[in-house]
């Protein structure tokens, strides 16, 4: 392969040997349908910087310092410790590939089918306690949600913060030996400890799960049957793979299951905890055409808590007393170590997601102890427009 650095190169090949997915590499090779993944030059200059979060980042570039070429990393991973011998298939893939390629890659060389409904959970990516009574709630609605419907769950893939707590869930799943849950964790390739053992095309590679406390990346929950790593150049950083992950998930939801009513994958995003970008991907959802329906569980802290705070006082259209305003204010602002300012631009986000709470179902224990967030799922999908009943049925 030619070596300029300063426009991305998309290498093209021919398929050799039994080469199932692309790989990424920094030499031509096997290639299939997918866009290649992105490689960061060999410059050391340059990989230094990557981790830094400073002003120097703007000297790096990833058109200027990346180059796509086949991807080099791809097969399944057989998860080492813990007393368990799981494996998954991954691969590493450039952080703008296109999702009908992903899609592609998805259904004919992992042959999974198309799911009746896709979980899309989110929030805290550090780690936090749920009540031990919640966790249990939570997982085993989240899974009897998945069980029911033939549902497709999307995680970040990281053995962390709310990751962790669904991998718990299908751990205690997994014991009873009962079916196999597709679960996919879509991941920046650059968060990945111990990624050098994910390099080679179509391999199985072993890949231990214990993390370094003095590494600023993380290992893979091992409780994932898929992983997507979005690739983007950067190293320790979150972000490659929030575009993706979303362009996924959308066109995902424009696959027809039903083709006599027309009907698509309705998607419903779960908000476990998180930190404020949180509250902003909630009002993302919110705001897509045709939006998607959110559910979140309250109880379980910070932004989770701050959301179902708004939701039940909030009048329609968004509105909210000024006392409970300046309540919320300052839990925002001691539950972020905000200043105010930075309170009041996240309160306003908040509020436009309350513009749509018809949209936002909240989960709480409580005196109706005896709801289960597969419940507060289907609730959910009857708000959403693209509700569809033979899942409705299927959960009830």
């Amino acid at each position: 392969m030619a070596s300029p650095s300063h426009s991305k190169m998309k290498a093209t090949g021919t398929v050799q040997g039994d080469c199932p997915a692309t790989s990424q590499s920094r030499c031509a090779g096997q290639h299939v349908g997918l866009t290649p993944s992105i490689s960061v030059l060999q410059n050391e200059k340059n990989e230094s910087r990557l981790s830094r979060n400073d002003i120097q980042s703007e000297k790096w570039s990833i058109s200027k310092h990346t180059q796509l070429s086949p991807t080099d990393a791809f097969g399944t991973i057989e998860f080492q410790g813990g007393g368990h011998s799981n494996k998954a298939m991954y691969v590493r893939v450039s952080f703008d590939t296109k999702p009908d390629l992903l899609l592609h890659l998805m259904t004919k060389e992992w042959q999974l089918e198309l799911p009746k409904l896709l979980i899309s959970v989110h929030g805290g990516l550090q780690n936090f306690e749920l009540q031990p009574k919640l966790k249990q709630v939570f997982g085993k609605g989240l899974i009897k949600a998945a069980m029911t419907t033939g549902a497709w769950i999307f995680t970040g893939g990281v053995n962390t913060g709310v990751i962790r707590h669904v991998g718990d869930a299908l751990k205690d799943h997994a014991s009873k030996s009962r079916g196999k849950i597709c679960t996919i964790g879509i991941a920046p390739w650059g968060i990945v400890e111990n990624q050098e053992d994910l390099i080679g095309r179509d391999v199985v590679r072993p890949y231990q799960t214990m993390s370094n406390p003095m590494s600023k990346l993380t290992v893979l929950n091992s409780m994932h049957s898929h992983f997507i790593l979005a690739d983007n150049g950067t190293t320790g950083k979150y972000g490659a793979e929030v575009k993706l992950r979303r362009q996924l998930e959308k066109h995902i939801s424009l696959q027809k299951i039903n083709t006599r009513i027309g009907q698509g994958v309705p998607v419903v995003a779960l908000i476990v905890e998180g930190g404020p970008n949180v509250i902003s991907i909630v009002l993302e959802y919110l705001r897509d055409t045709p939006p998607v329906p959110v559910v979140v569980c309250d109880g379980s802290g910070r932004a989770s808590d701050i959301l179902a705070f708004g939701h039940k006082y909030s009048e329609e259209g968004g509105l909210i007393n000024e006392s409970l305003r300046d309540q919320l204010l300052v839990t925002i602002q001691k539950t972020f170590t905000y200043t105010r300012t930075q309170a009041q631009h996240l309160f306003i986000i908040l509020m436009k997601c309350m513009k749509k709470k018809e949209l936002i179902t909240v989960f709480r224990m409580g005196s109706e102890g005896h709801q289960d967030i597969d419940l507060a799922i289907l609730t959910a999908l009857l708000k959403g427009k693209s509700s569809s009943i033979h899942i409705i049925q299927k959960v009830i």
